[in-house]
């Protein structure tokens, strides 16, 4: 990677070289002042409960009777639009080879650099997705016309509630194993601190002499 004065590597640099000048303060902080540490750690270190953050996306929200309140209007609606997309997209797909559809899409994404093949085979694999779901749609309209019992059952399968609380529980303990042994050496600690900050400043700072000249 090339790293020119001005560039984004180049600030990136200069924001590591203060983040480590920050580092090497804290280490002195924690070698010439411990209690003035331990003060400031117990203040900052709160716990911030994962589970309120995600409390309000753990609510379920039911949708389907709003949906099927009026099955063959929207029935109807999802198979008009189905239909023409698939319709529309036969013609189209006939017109367009998958060499021309990669070189439509390599003109619309200059900036990515991919070989042909790629382009290609992203073409395929977008129309088939489209294809897919303009088919889906048209099965599902289909069932809202003529058997919304059968789409019901499949959505009470399908709407299975997953609880993300229970997921997320066992991130949301809190381990202070690591903070406890610094508070116990700090000295120690605010040493190896010190002195990898300081090698690694001194590190970028040759390096940012190197690019300035």
């Amino acid at each position: 990677m090339t790293i020119t004065p001005g560039g984004p590597a180049y600030y990136a640099i200069l924001f590591l070289i203060v983040g480590n000048i920050f580092a090497v303060v804290v280490g002195i902080l924690m070698m010439t002042a411990p209690h003035r540490f331990r003060s400031w750690f117990s203040g900052s270190n709160r716990r911030i409960s994962l589970r309120k953050l995600t409390k309000p996306l753990d609510i379920s929200h039911e949708t389907d009777r709003v949906l099927l309140k009026h099955p063959q209007w929207l029935g109807a609606a999802m198979l008009a639009s189905s239909a023409l997309i698939l319709i529309r997209g036969t013609i189209f797909i006939s017109d367009v080879s998958a060499v021309e559809g990669g070189r439509l899409l390599a003109r619309l994404y200059m900036a990515t650099k991919l070989p042909s093949g790629a382009w290609e085979t992203l073409w395929l694999s977008l129309i088939s997705l489209i294809m897919l779901g303009a088919s889906l749609a048209l099965v599902v309209g289909l069932l809202l016309m003529f058997d919304v019992k059968i789409l019901k059952r499949w959505s009470k399968t399908a709407n299975r509630w997953i609880s993300l609380r229970r997921v997320t529980k066992p991130a949301d303990k809190p381990n202070y194993s690591l903070d406890n042994l610094v508070r116990e050496t700090p000295r120690v600690w605010g040493g190896v601190i010190t002195l990898l900050a300081l090698y690694v400043t001194v590190m970028l700072i040759g390096v940012m002499h190197t690019v300035g000249q």
